[in-house]
């Protein structure tokens, strides 16, 4: 088994995250039953890649094998204060789970030491609830059955 590396996201990325993405779009659920919400997923990666704040894991062939897409969120802010990342999405190619890829990829957002959240669907069969927990983010309640993670800077 080759050594992964994790690097930022670009925006030469954004094909090979979205074929990815679509290859767990089952597991997560993703709603992609339509040309449109496809071309919307694809332009939020583009999105996420562009804002700086996306990593990826790549193999020994430079092959995109996990993904972490975050961007700002702009709603939380203002004028410049209040700086939050969300994480919109995470994954591992299935053949490459249990390396602690999906650790490393967070830990990369995390290293900014702002406030990170996550929002994960009710019907999301990936345990990606858990994991963010072992990564110390805290889950908070929300109206709808989903489950919203919040990572802090300075708490464990």
């Amino acid at each position: 088994m080759t050594a992964t590396l994790c690097r930022p996201a670009r925006l030469e990325d954004a094909g090979a995250i979205h074929t990815l993405l679509l290859q767990l779009a089952p597991e997560i659920p993703l709603l992609i039953d339509t040309l449109e919400r496809e071309e919307a997923l694809y332009a939020l990666i583009r999105n996420c890649a562009r804002s700086g704040e996306s990593w990826v894991a790549v193999d020994g062939d430079d092959r995109i094998v996990g993904f972490a897409l975050a961007e700002p969120n702009q709603l939380a802010r203002h004028y410049a204060e209040h700086e939050t990342i969300e994480l919109r999405y995470a994954g591992v190619a299935p053949a490459h789970r249990g390396q602690g890829i999906f650790g490393q990829l967070i830990a990369r957002i995390l290293d900014r030491m702002v406030p990170v959240t996550a929002t994960v669907a009710p019907q999301n069969r990936s345990g990606i609830g858990a994991r963010l927990e072992r990564l110390g983010f805290a889950a908070l309640d929300v109206a709808g059955g989903g489950q919203c993670f919040r990572w802090a800077p300075g708490r464990s």
